[in-house]
């Protein structure tokens, strides 16, 4: 009798210890895409490779309306990112209110975040709280923070209670303390957030994926998923299906998407949407150049930017290898250059000036209008969106009674520094197949001789 009581005791503590409140807060994935600190400077060296910061966290959470602020719970002695990455994904880490079990109802709840490259947190790469009014006993949550001057991050999470909500309540607005509200409306659902590029799509297979770089509206990519990463493919030149010349006349018709989105297809991402999500996350470009299946050339660009168009979508990269491709100089550079058409022109040099344009014609003015293809004319020694001539047997030299007929250079990116053909800027190769596809994860992975796209 003595040891069913005994029992019966120990059944009802660990039923009356279970049915204690509990507030728990799981952080799943953190996001710090500058790979910078809070002040926007370099947390690194590398920064400019795409390499992100040693981060290491410290986070409190409350449902009872204690300060957060100072009272961080959780702080981890290491950095939660043990290769420097710049998205910290399946961190799992769990933050407890240690109050939660005196709490009488459950309306909402603060989250302080502060992430640093030490471990004295002296070097901030961002530190703020959140308010989240909500009385689902679970929910998700993904809260982007703003930071001056540099890219903001981006903390995704999870919570879980016992607590029950007030008898009467309301759901007001969230709120968050010090910084600008930018997370989604409450209540909050499970619902995860759109994918805005290729490397958050759900299906990890190549092909034509939606993507939504505004967060709402959905636009049509070629996701080209490989072993290290998903690449965003933002504009393809090929001959496969309908051959078509970007031959629009102002800068306004590029600002959206146009083509096919295939694999040796014709597609313009639009130049509305390279702003919108550059300014999200840290991309590097990479652009590939063939001559039928061979490829020629893989260039790498760092920190790839387009700007807003108040600055007519100005191109902002660092070049992994100086003086070619977009790095190519002749009075200016691709980069830094705004987008210009032949009727919209905003290159750093006359349009007199530009070898896209005046190249063997010497200002003569006999060439078309419209049909050269919008461009960032900084060096005017590239343009991928130019007329697109099929190869001669993988010779992708361009035929000059072929630009006798034309007056158009082609598809056309430097691969050499100095001047070009003849003094010109220009090299007189007109590539049949080019991609420009923008990644997230280290460049170093990359396989510099893969031409399968190409094929």
């Amino acid at each position: 009798m003595l040891k069913t009581s005994v029992l019966l005791a120990c059944l009802a503590l660990t039923t009356l210890a279970s049915a204690q409140n509990y507030f728990k807060v799981l952080i799943r994935e953190i996001d710090n895409p500058a790979g910078t600190l809070l002040d926007g400077q370099p947390c690194g060296e590398f920064g400019f490779l795409g390499v992100g910061c040693n981060v290491y966290l410290r986070a409190a959470v409350s449902a009872t309306g204690k300060n957060v602020s100072s009272n961080d719970t959780l702080a981890l002695s290491g950095p939660i990112n043990s290769h420097m990455e710049t998205r910290i994904s399946n961190l799992n880490l769990v933050v407890s209110d240690d109050q939660a079990s005196t709490a009488e109802s459950f309306s909402s709840f603060d989250l302080h975040i502060a992430l640093a490259t030490d471990s004295n947190f002296t070097k901030f790469i961002d530190d703020y709280v959140i308010h989240i009014s909500t009385n689902q006993e679970q929910g998700v949550y993904t809260y982007t923070n703003l930071r001056p001057g540099t890219l903001s991050t981006t903390v995704s999470i999870a919570w879980s209670t016992n607590i029950a909500p007030p008898s009467t309540t309301s759901t007001p607005e969230p709120t968050t303390t010090g910084v600008p509200f930018t997370g989604s409306t409450l209540p909050p659902t499970t619902t995860p957030k759109p994918p805005i590029d290729c490397s958050e799509v759900v299906n990890k297979t190549s092909g034509v994926q939606t993507i939504y770089p505004d967060g709402v509206n959905p636009v049509r990519v070629y996701c080209d998923q490989t072993s290290y990463g998903g690449y965003t493919v933002i504009q393809s030149r090929g001959t496969i299906g309908q051959n078509i010349t970007f031959d629009y006349p102002h800068v306004s018709n590029y600002s959206t998407s146009f083509g096919t989105p295939e694999k040796g297809n014709n597609y313009w991402f639009g130049l509305e949407n390279m702003y919108l999500i550059s300014g999200v996350k840290n991309y590097t470009l990479q652009i590939d150049l063939c001559c039928g299946t061979k490829l020629i050339a893989k260039q790498i660009y760092h920190k790839f930017q387009v700007g807003a168009a108040a600055n007519n979508y100005a191109l902002s990269a660092k070049a992994d290898i100086a003086g070619v491709g977009l790095d190519y100089s002749s009075s200016g550079k691709d980069l830094a250059a705004k987008f210009s058409t032949y009727t919209d022109w905003n290159g750093p040099k006359s349009k007199d000036s530009c070898d896209q344009f005046e190249f063997w014609d010497d200002n003569k003015d006999i060439g078309p209008s419209n049909a050269y293809g919008g461009w960032w004319y900084g060096s005017c020694g590239n343009n991928l969106n130019g007329f697109l001539y099929p190869s001669n047997a993988g010779n992708c030299t361009l035929d000059l009674t072929k630009f006798d007929a034309n007056k158009l250079l082609g598809v056309n990116m430097r691969t050499t520094s100095g001047q070009g053909y003849a003094g010109y800027d220009v090299d007189l190769q007109s590539y049949d197949r080019v991609r420009m596809a923008l990644f997230t994860f280290d460049s170093a992975q990359i396989d510099r001789g893969d031409a399968s796209f190409c094929s």
